[in-house]
């Protein structure tokens, strides 16, 4: 990266020396402002589910493991082994202090899981860790402690399983909280949220604005910026223009629509990496009349995805995969998945087998940035007398109608897949108020019973073959309908060195430098 940005700033130094008007030279220091989607719903890492929140958050604090550019994971706080297909030892880095001055610990390790499995916190990402040993009897509170977390010595910590389980590092990039103040804030804690990272909280305006500043003692070096502030841009449209302003130097929320004008800005740079994400319309399946499968199969017939995926720009998926992941293009071609193609006779005589020959109304949810894809949906679905009625919602209240089942359809995107795990998604104890985001309310026993054998099997092409079988019966079901994928995008203003874009959620701010000129 450092390679990178010298040649950009030698490269700039030579566009001003044959100009002979000024000089570019590196500046370290000063504040750089970031414009995201929205604003981030929680700070402390145990409760972050939003893009917005990881992009912030992440800036923060450290987990024991990080995920590179490429995707692989690699030491943060600590280094590991596995010495058996079960035991997984974390052994920390010595002297990495937390923005208070104390030093982490595996107290500290040892306290952020366990809180994030109490009920008391109702941590949304919880049922990822009940595949640790004690973790039930905790729940339930027949435990003090978790016993499969065991602290070995003030720098080692072991995690040891009921059985192998395939995903379990995905988990372990958990940004590590204080023990020491954690438990005394609860879950006030995001209201000055204290971590290991290059950042430091500052302040947070709700819908406003986040300050970090630099993190001077900061265990992989000081961050080049004094200062970064996030500014929610829920707008797209609005961002580029305060990009173009110089109102914000980077921004994180860049669509589809956006490309041309920031390409044609010569002030602007378009950023992108490997989409980790896809885009989905979600049925509340206990809501009417979305309730019955043969309506949410019409639907899915009567929508021309490809299409759709042409229009965004963005990549056919028909799995809950991105579509660049090697699974979603085997199961592409799998003759066992329901694709659901473009057909609108289908589509009429499934809207007959549900009862509704004479059509039917269906109301979708949706905040900014999805509203023009609900237009689309409403005038292809009009074609089979499924008449769709749009609400278009404020992005906190809309999140929180999908999260509480108040949305019948709704539009999102769900962002950073790397593993084909599901569990979160459409295993039947991840619907509200259990935690975890199976806001359909989805349940089959069968896709249950499919999920967790591949969450044991650590055999690659076995579960490979469950992870298969189990969309197959998803898509049948058919609960989410699957979209297109897309590169994460980014953009910043040319001023700005050492941005490089990574797939979601990898990005970090702290080598950002900005160029001036000298005359």
């Amino acid at each position: 990266m450092k390679r990178k940005s010298l040649l950009i700033v030698l490269a700039l130094v030579l566009v001003f020396s044959i100009n002979a008007v000024s000089f570019a030279a590196v500046h370290k220091g000063g504040t750089i402002t970031v414009g995201i989607a929205s604003d981030a719903q929680s700070l402390d890492p145990r409760y972050v589910t939003t893009a917005s929140g990881m992009y912030i958050s992440s800036q923060i604090f450290n987990g024991l493991i990080k995920l590179d550019k490429n995707v692989q994971f690699v030491p943060d706080l600590a280094t590991w082994e596995t010495p058996t297909s079960t035991e997984y030892i974390f052994y920390l880095k010595k002297d990495v202090k937390f923005h208070d001055g104390s030093e982490v610990t595996a107290a500290d390790v040892k306290y952020t899981y366990e809180s994030m499995l109490d009920p008391k916190y109702a941590s949304p990402k919880a049922g990822n860790y009940t595949q640790i040993v004690g973790a039930d009897d905790f729940i339930n509170g027949k435990a003090k402690e978790v016993s499969g977390i065991k602290i070995i010595d003030d720098y080692t910590i072991s995690f040891t399983l009921k059985e192998p389980f395939a995903p379990f590092l995905v988990n372990m990039n958990l940004g590590i909280v204080p023990k020491h103040i954690a438990e005394k804030t609860g879950k006030e804690f995001t209201d000055d949220p204290i971590g290991t990272g290059p950042f430091k909280f500052v302040s947070r305006l709700v819908e406003q604005q986040t300050v970090l500043v630099a993190n001077d003692d900061y265990f992989e070096g000081r961050p080049n910026i004094d200062k970064v502030v996030f500014r929610p841009l829920p707008e797209s449209s609005v961002g580029v223009i305060e990009l173009e302003t110089g109102s914000i130097d980077v921004l994180m929320s860049v669509t589809q629509d956006d490309i041309v004008n920031i390409e044609n800005n010569k002030n602007l740079v378009l950023d992108s990496a490997s989409g980790t994400n896809y885009q989905y319309i979600g049925f509340n399946v206990t809501h009417e009349p979305v309730n019955n499968k043969y309506l949410r199969q019409a639907i899915a017939y009567a929508l021309d995805k490809d299409s759709i995926a042409d229009y965004f720009n963005g990549v056919r998926t028909y799995v809950p995969l991105p579509g660049g992941h090697y699974l979603a293009k085997e199961m592409a071609n799998s003759p066992d998945i329901n694709k659901y193609e473009y057909n609108l006779e289908k589509a009429k005589e499934l809207l007959a087998k549900a009862g509704y020959s004479n059509g039917v109304t269906v109301t979708i949810k949706t905040s900014s940035g999805r509203e023009e894809l609900a237009q689309i949906m409403k005038e292809m679905l009009a074609q089979v007398n499924i008449n769709a009625e749009i609400q278009l919602l404020e992005w906190g209240t809309f999140y929180n109608d999908v999260k509480q089942g108040r949305a019948e359809i709704y539009l999102l995107g769900w962002l950073g897949i790397i593993d084909p795990d599901g569990y979160w998604f459409f295993h039947s104890e991840m619907t509200p108020p259990n935690g975890g985001s199976n806001r359909m309310y989805y349940s089959n026993p069968t896709v249950d019973i499919l999920i967790e054998k591949g969450r044991r099997t650590l055999n690659p092409e076995l579960r490979d073959q469950y992870t298969e079988d189990t969309y197959k019966l998803i898509t049948d079901d058919c609960p989410m309908i699957f979209l297109y994928s897309e590169a994460d995008l980014a953009a910043h203003r040319k001023g700005i060195v050492g941005f490089e874009p990574a797939p979601y959620p990898v990005t970090i701010l702290a080598n950002l430098k900005s160029v001036y000129l000298e005359n």
